[in-house]
């Protein structure tokens, strides 16, 4: 009865609710306005240089469109986790909006990441259950850098395949939402089929690499034993702000249903409990 009561008073300390003024109308969350008008912003630059820029211009901007597409990475990402709209017809062209950016396609996350990655993380080869995004070899040897962002770019389809027939709901809602995602792609490239590869699908393929690329150290060499020693944090101010608190890994694993806003301050109650070894102070 004891042990029950101390770990539900632990559990306890790691509730974070938002207040009311911080929450909004159309949004679920106000903090969203930024990251939003970010992520529009690039997408009609996108749209700009598709229906007006010359292919040299659309080659020189593939490049530059990424980088910005890097940004956006993080902003799909905890979209995924907590939807940023009240109204789901809003959340649904976001998703397709984002995609078109990123590489991921509407619920790709949600499968791979949220019902993949987060449940599993744990677990690495030759476990039987290993994580989605795992950092080790069917033999149990850790991969490098290059080789986790390759494999992660290749198998991620087969992945998200894999744990859709486990969630069948999730994996009915992935599949309708490539209907309106191939449309557009499709219309763009019937209308102008160089500068949708060139502005839209290579940048968003090569955003997609970075974002395997930016993951591998959150969790590769770590050999855990629960969420709170199982991830590297970036406790970096400037990081964290163009991330949406991304650095803050080990609060976001604990609690990944909060919303990004909300993390410093679960950060800040579990932080005495991460190993300081874990906690990189640097942008880099």
């Amino acid at each position: 009865m004891e042990a029950s009561q101390a770990a539900g008073s632990l559990e306890a300390s790691f509730r974070i609710t938002a207040a009311p003024d911080r929450r909004g109308t159309i949004l679920k969350y106000k903090a969203d306005r930024g990251p939003i008008a970010y992520g529009v912003a690039v997408f009609m630059l996108r749209l700009t240089l598709w229906a007006l820029a010359t292919p040299l211009i659309c080659v020189i901007s593939v490049l530059p469109l990424a980088g910005l597409s890097v940004f956006i990475a993080p902003i799909n990402h905890h979209h995924q986790h907590v939807n940023s709209f009240r109204a789901a017809w809003l959340n649904r062209l976001y998703d397709l909006l984002l995609a078109l950016q990123c590489g991921v396609a509407p619920y790709g996350w949600v499968l791979h990441h949220n019902l993949g990655h987060h449940l599993h993380y744990l677990n690495q080869p030759p476990h039987e259950s290993p994580d989605e995004s795992h950092w080790t070899r069917a033999d149990g040897t850790k991969m490098g850098i290059f080789a986790y962002s390759v494999h992660l770019f290749l198998h991620h389809q087969i992945d998200m395949v894999r744990v859709g027939l486990r969630h069948p709901r999730q994996f009915r809602y992935f599949l309708l939402m490539k209907l309106p995602l191939w449309g557009l792609i499709g219309v763009g490239l019937w209308l102008r089929p160089l500068e949708t590869v060139l502005v839209f699908l290579l940048p968003a393929l090569l955003t997609l690499f970075h974002t395997g690329w930016a993951t591998y150290e959150h969790h590769a060499g770590l050999t855990p034993n629960d969420h709170l020693d199982a991830s590297r944090n970036r406790d970096n101010r400037l990081y964290n702000a163009l991330t949406g608190n991304l650095g803050l890994h080990t609060a976001h694993h604990k609690r990944p249903g909060l919303h990004w806003s909300l993390l410093p301050e679960l950060h800040e109650k579990i932080r005495d409990q991460i190993p300081e070894e874990q906690i990189i102070k640097s942008f880099w």
